[in-house]
């Protein structure tokens, strides 16, 4: 089994039909409860995905309240907008950014649970981002524990066995491209037996970083699928409102 590669930006520059040209990976942000307003519509969203081809991918950031785990009414607005657009949009894919204070803590892990149980594991996969105090190790062995799928930077972490692989190509400080070597590294961490293989260059030479990593991938053995292989999409999420008694302060 070869690879299925989904390459993205990190923003969307232009309608969403010429970005497909150049990649077939774009995430998109569910904003603060405060600011909902402002996320695309129903039917932006729907004109996105007839837009896009078949195989285009599209990863749903959940709400900021979401990531943050707190339960109250911010959280549940949040959580309505990312399950309304894992729909609309078809994605197999939600992420979870989880903040600073999201902490190893036995409560962080049980309200993590919690959310886990409310987001859809069909044939969606759950992407865990976690940041502050998380040993690269720790957090490894905790997204197995959640069956979800751990979003790492392939040049300074390992990234985890399993059928999908999430990545973050950052553009931090001196770092503002990525050469051949480093790409060449990134192909090798995702390796050719995964399922899918998610990668968002946020580098302002993503265009030319994509199809460096793309025909570094190729030529790797055996190659990898350009999503020919039909995909199974999720379709109708069901949104579980948690009980008021059930809401901590």
């Amino acid at each position: 089994m070869a690879t299925r590669l989904h390459v993205g930006a990190k923003h969307l520059k232009g309608d969403l039909e010429a970005y497909a040209k150049r990649f077939d990976l774009l995430e998109v942000a569910v904003p603060e409860a405060a600011d909902l307003r402002f996320a695309p519509t129903p039917a932006t969203l729907r004109r996105w995905r007839k837009a896009a081809p078949p195989t285009f991918e599209f990863c749903v950031i959940a709400g900021p309240n979401v990531a943050r785990l707190r339960p109250g009414d911010a959280l549940e607005a949040e959580l309505e907008v990312t399950l309304a657009q894992l729909t609309t949009l078809e994605s197999r894919a939600v992420l979870l950014r989880t903040p600073i204070d999201v902490t190893p803590g036995p409560v962080w892990r049980d309200r993590m649970q919690r959310m886990l149980d409310r987001l859809p594991r069909d044939v969606t996969s759950v992407i865990w981002e976690p940041r502050g105090v998380w040993q690269a190790e720790e957090a490894a062995e905790q997204a197995k524990r959640w069956g979800v799928v751990l979003a790492v930077d392939p040049l300074r972490e390992e990234v985890p066995d399993g059928p999908v692989a999430y990545v973050r190509l950052r553009e931090l400080g001196a770092t503002r491209s990525y050469g051949l070597s480093q790409l060449d590294r990134v192909a090798q961490a995702i390796g050719q037996d995964r399922r899918d293989a998610y990668v968002v260059i946020e580098t302002s030479g993503a265009l030319k970083e994509c199809k460096t990593l793309r025909r570094l991938v190729r030529e790797s053995k055996g190659g990898a699928r350009a999503g020919a292989a039909r995909l199974i999409r999720p379709r109708g999420i069901k949104v579980l409102r948690i009980p008021e008694g059930e809401q901590d302060e």
